[in-house]
């Protein structure tokens, strides 16, 4: 039985997995977090937005029960219906747990190292699973920074895009380009979003293709940064950041 299989969806799963089935290969997971975003009830999103505060100030979380008992304090909640959110929230993949600690928020967040970073306020900095938080990230988040990567063809090229609520606002080198790999609905959606990567420019993207033998997905070309990246940014971001906005003291 695949994820999408269990993943909540809301009454009407079927339509929404077929929406999410019909998106263009390499767009599923974007489909998927805007699909589960609109079926997540107020309070899972109050203990996600809380998990999400904490981690963005401190850059780090406890194991998941002592967070959990301090979410109840924080929220008013019992603990059966804080733990019931968050089997929730893991269910929805909107979070990771790996040995009993949260390990990526939202697929947008990591705990654990990943090479690509969210550095903001001047002196934070997150950890990313992949291109599409990298392209989400500040309007998720509300927040202003830099995304810092290497290209995933020579492992060697810095990248950075400039980020603000609003989305991408510039990019270093201007060339940078994308690729968002297919996801058949099989696996969690932010442990398959980690396989696609950020690339100096359309050359090296193709390069990379060749040589992972030719994978299914969505190549996103230089060109397109300007308006497809970035509309696509602002549409997951834009779903995340309604599932990320419930504490008042969030941004």
């Amino acid at each position: 039985m695949g994820f999408l299989d269990t993943a909540p969806l809301g009454e009407q799963r079927e339509e929404a997995i077929a929406r999410i089935r019909k998106a263009p290969p390499g767009l599923e997971i974007a489909r998927y977090w805007q699909v589960v975003a609109t079926h997540t009830p107020d309070s899972a999103r109050r203990l996600v937005s809380y998990l999400a505060s904490a981690l963005l100030a401190r850059g780090w979380l406890q194991a998941a029960d002592r967070v959990l008992e301090a979410a109840a304090d924080t929220l008013g909640e019992s603990a059966d219906h804080v733990k019931a959110d968050f089997d929730l929230l893991v269910a929805a993949d909107l979070l990771t747990v790996e040995a009993g600690k949260i390990t990526c928020i939202a697929g947008l967040m990591s705990i654990k190292p990943t090479g690509l970073v969210f550095k903001f306020d001047g002196q934070h900095e997150i950890h990313l699973p992949g291109p599409l938080a990298a392209i989400a990230i500040g309007k998720a988040l509300q927040k202003a920074g830099e995304v810092r990567a290497t290209c995933a063809d020579d492992k060697t090229t810095k990248l950075v895009l400039k980020v603000d609520k609003a989305g991408i606002v510039e990019r270093t080198p201007e060339e940078i380009c994308l690729f968002l790999r297919a996801w058949n609905g099989e696996t969690p959606p932010t442990a398959a979003s980690t396989a696609g990567g950020l690339f100096r420019n359309d050359d090296a993207l193709g390069r990379w293709q060749e040589q992972a033998g030719d994978p299914a997905g969505m190549p996103l070309a230089s060109l397109l940064f300007g308006m497809a990246v970035g509309d696509l940014g602002l549409q997951v971001g834009g779903a995340l950041e309604s599932v990320l906005n419930h504490l008042p003291d969030f941004d």
